[in-house]
């Protein structure tokens, strides 16, 4: 039986690594938050927004370092690597708490969703196992809803007469941004397609139960799309429907015409493609 640790091939490539090299995950770590910040309006709002996005590339950064100092069996080389990531993060984490505490409301789920991808690449000693890879999309998504506890001063002090260990006051209605839910939601309907979608095919080629998982999350997104659209959810809701109908053929043309299985060079332009497409789209149907 092979075992899972080749998935870090005993190359140069141990040499210290700490940005990820992957240009397709870094689109899909960061087209959720992108979009979000060009829907906020007024200076502290934006600049909050993008000292959280940049303090979440960095936990991406660590949690990548991580997982291939686990797969790796501990060693001591990507110990330090991890080290490293870990202490950056820290260092620039902090100081954005400081400024707005009310991000801790956060904080279990984005443990809950790193102890996933800890767990999942230990026991599968993979870093691209597929619940890993869910939890980290799930995080990326979630990016979006967290810009209100941070742009909003209401929402990190407690309401009149509440305390900080009532829920109320962890979760006060300025917590939430419609907008910004909207796109974390949207977002997270592209991305998990997108995750099924190149699973089936490249690592998962020849598996139909990924090929029909796929087919059939795009086609749920479509109609549930086109539901919301005429529910009014969006400002512009052509715009939604051109993007969820854009990533539908994409699924559409490939399954087509895969007879074997492609390049994953062909794959990551498409997804790249997809990810602008989306992302636009998501703008254009949210912005007032």
């Amino acid at each position: 039986m092979t075992s899972r640790r080749s998935a870090l091939p005993h190359t140069a490539a141990h040499r210290m690594r700490l940005i990820p090299r992957q240009p397709g995950s870094w689109a899909m770590v960061l087209a959720p938050a992108i979009a979000a910040i060009t829907l906020q309006s007024g200076f502290h709002a934006i600049t909050m927004s993008c000292l959280v996005t940049l303090d979440w590339a960095l936990c991406y950064g660590m949690q990548y370092a991580i997982n291939r100092w686990i797969v790796a069996g501990a060693r001591r080389r990507y110990a330090r690597e991890a080290f490293i990531c870990t202490a950056v993060t820290v260092a620039f984490g902090i100081p954005t708490l400081i400024i707005a505490p009310g991000l801790l409301r956060w904080a279990p789920w984005f443990a809950a969703l790193l102890a996933v991808t800890v767990f999942s690449t230990m026991i599968r000693h993979d870093t691209h196992g597929i619940w890993s890879q869910v939890a980290g999309v799930i995080a990326s998504c979630t990016i979006p809803a967290t810009f209100p506890s941070a742009a909003n001063p209401s929402a990190a002090i407690p309401p009149d007469g509440m305390y900080w260990w009532e829920m109320l006051a962890w979760w006060p209605n300025s917590a939430v941004n419609r907008t910004s839910l909207i796109v974390a939601i949207m977002m997270l309907w592209y991305e998990i397609g997108s995750l099924l979608f190149v699973r089936s095919m490249i690592r998962e080629f020849g598996n139909n139960r990924y090929r029909l998982a796929a087919i059939a999350w795009h086609a749920a997104m479509m109609v549930i799309v086109i539901t919301a659209a005429y529910a009014g959810m969006f400002v512009r809701p052509w715009a939604a429907i051109v993007a969820a109908t854009a990533l539908v053929a994409r699924v559409g043309a490939w399954d087509t015409i895969s007879q074997i299985r492609p390049a994953i060079s062909r794959v990551v332009m498409t997804e790249c493609l997809a990810v602008v497409i989306t992302t636009v789209c998501t703008i254009i149907a949210c912005l007032a």
